[in-house]
């Protein structure tokens, strides 16, 4: 005899997600290749709330022959046994995250994941500036990247996920 339990409804706040970042809930997740490359370029970058950003020089000079070449050719394979899953029983009053960061994520359930690739370059002269009331003033901040080939990714793989 199998018994069932009630459960509560899941109640779920993000804060902040990156880059091949996720919330996965369900009875079943499968994941099979989820890839993310980027480039960027920031003079500033992003700054929060309630924060002064006064009398700043900030340049990036990022003169590149070939810029961030790519080259990610994968095979992604899903084999399922057709098999009836086992059941999972996942109950939460809440599940709070205030920052997931590139390549992480919350996963609630029979969780079957493969293939997250994440790539990336940056150049920043400033960046990021977090926090609450901060005080940034006459900073001057200069990044030059003259490369003939900026950052090749060769990522080709074989992604198999058996179920």
């Amino acid at each position: 005899m199998i018994q069932q339990r009630a459960t509560s409804p899941i109640t779920t706040c993000v804060g902040t997600m990156t880059g091949n970042s996720g919330v996965y809930i369900s009875a079943r997740n499968v994941v099979c290749g989820i890839s993310r490359h980027s480039k960027s370029n920031n003079g500033f970058g992003s700054v929060g709330s309630h924060n002064l950003i006064r009398g700043n020089i900030n340049l990036v000079y990022d003169n590149d022959s070939v810029d961030t070449p790519i080259d990610d050719r994968d095979v992604k394979i899903y084999q399922s046994d057709s098999a009836v899953p086992k059941v999972t029983q996942v109950a939460f009053d809440n599940i709070n995250v205030t920052t997931i960061s590139q390549n992480s994520g919350v996963f609630v359930g029979d969780v079957q994941i493969t293939g997250i690739d994440s790539h990336s370059k940056q150049n920043s002269a400033q960046g990021t500036t977090f926090g609450h009331r901060n005080v940034e003033m006459q900073n001057l901040n200069y990044v030059e990247d003259r490369d003939v080939i900026d950052a090749p990714i060769q990522d080709q793989d074989f992604k198999v996920l058996s179920r």
